[in-house]
């Protein structure tokens, strides 16, 4: 954004001196300047506390797949250079004449979004994320509604965070300050299906996937009451999936797994972000669909780019739904972290240091599918400092994501060549079958007369 203010800064740094030195006038970030994700420190300034805000210093932030996402603007919309995270933690350091839910000294968190609207239905209802006006994601997202700045908002790698008090989540202190960021968007995304779905003591959840997501998903429906089953490619994630709390395993990769689980579950949370089929489009039985019982629910969680055939009369045979949800709004995710406080439940999480090269490491394994099931968690508060800007630049992570995201695209558009080449043969279906029937005849004819010729 040539122009912008933060680019403004940056030139001051080239005529003025070393980074190093006018670091100490600004706060410090950790951003990309373009989708190789070569990620380096940079001098910014959060914008001024207004009466509502609160200000606190980050000591940890998450890394997620929707980072990676955004850092190599797989979705085309990513505003450079970016500061992404949007699982971030740390202490409040001062609070605005207008704050009341929190104090200076209080653990506090910031998730997905720093900015809604708050006046339109879902927004009144406690569902930010739909605001209809369009909400401020917390990085790489243009301010609309007056409470985020003026500019595009930068994430949490970063060492301060400014936001809005009513966009603060606060953490109990019972909860490690490391592990809290992850459940302001790993668990809130899990958390909301199952609240949504009711689900308690007798239910039957399936989690699909067995990532970060996964694994937090079936804590939580555990601690729900649920019976729970872990649906996993790979027989070798039986073991995890039973530590992590799960009473039965599917394995998806294997025909008799899935016919022997048919009917068992009421409800699947489906945390896979790649194109994967559970053959809904076909029209015999046969395929991970049917472990759906009656009124089964399958609900996706993973950002999908692909499309999905569906076959309707399958879902009719059972009554079955194929929905989504995405994240939660405010107060849902305090929801889930008191829950996740009460119940002792934390998602498994490496602590890493908020460098570059360690940035580009978690990056390739994220991207590769992280089978792992931790969090990966930048330790922003003791190693993202002054002694960041002499860091060399790493090398750019080797991310397989780009071929993927060309070939869905190429996928798409063929799918949608295809689909308007069916709509078009359905709207002229008698025209069609009354040109291949003339056809025919004239065919049979040209075909017949010369034989007749012959017998007479």
């Amino acid at each position: 954004k040539i122009g912008s203010p933060f680019w403004t800064w940056e030139r001051r740094i080239c005529v003025s001196g070393p980074l190093a030195d006018l670091s100490k006038m600004a706060d410090i970030c950790l951003s990309t300047r373009d989708p190789r994700c070569c990620f380096e420190a940079m001098p910014f300034n959060r914008h001024s506390p207004g009466e509502s805000d609160v200000t606190l210093d980050v000591s940890y932030c998450g890394v997620c797949h929707s980072d990676v996402h955004t850092a190599k603007n797989d979705l085309m919309h990513t505003v450079y250079p970016v500061c992404p995270g949007h699982e971030i933690a740390g202490v409040v350091t001062a609070v605005g004449a207008k704050v009341s839910k929190v104090k200076i000294g209080d653990h506090v968190g910031v998730g997905c979004m720093v900015d809604a609207c708050l006046e339109c239905g879902p927004c009144k209802r406690g569902d930010e994320q739909f605001c209809t006006k369009g909400m401020t994601g917390t990085y790489s997202s243009e301010p609309k509604h007056g409470r985020a700045g003026t500019e595009s908002t930068k994430g949490g790698y970063c060492s301060k965070m400014v936001v809005h008090e009513h966009f603060v989540i606060s953490v109990p202190k019972s909860v490690p300050l490391e592990v809290a960021g992850p459940i302001l968007c790993a668990g809130v995304t899990m958390f909301a299906p199952l609240k949504k779905y009711k689900v308690g003591p007798h239910s039957r959840v399936g989690i699909n996937g067995l990532g970060g997501l996964g694994t937090m998903g079936v804590k939580l429906a555990k601690a729900m009451g649920a019976h729970v089953t872990v649906i996993t490619r790979s027989a070798r994630k039986e073991a995890q999936a039973r530590a992590a709390g799960a009473d039965e395993v599917i394995i998806s990769s294997d025909a008799a797994s899935v016919k022997a689980a048919a009917l068992s579950l009421d409800l699947v949370v489906d945390t896979v972000s790649v194109r994967h089929d559970i053959q809904v489009n076909a029209l015999a039985p046969g395929g991970l669909v049917d472990v759906l019982d009656v009124d089964g629910v399958w609900c996706y969680t993973g950002l999908i780019l692909d499309m999905q055939d569906v076959q309707v009369a399958r879902l009719l045979m059972k009554q079955n739904s194929l929905t989504g949800t995405m994240i939660g709004g405010i107060a849902l995710t305090q929801e889930c972290v008191d829950f996740c406080a009460l119940h002792k439940i934390y998602p498994e999480c490496e602590l890493v240091d908020a460098s570059p090269a360690e940035l580009s490491r978690v990056y390739e394994m994220l991207d590769a599918g992280n089978d792992s099931g931790l969090r990966y968690v930048l330790d922003i508060g003791k190693t993202l400092n002054e002694a960041s800007f002499q860091l060399p630049r790493p090398r750019a992570p080797k991310l397989l994501g780009r071929s993927r995201l060309v070939a869905q695209i190429a996928l798409l558009l063929n799918r949608m060549a295809l689909s308007k080449i069916e709509s078009v043969v359905l709207e002229r279906s008698s025209l069609i079958a009354g040109f291949l029937g003339a056809t025919l005849v004239a065919g049979v004819g040209l075909v017949a007369l010369p034989l007749l010729r012959r017998m007479h």
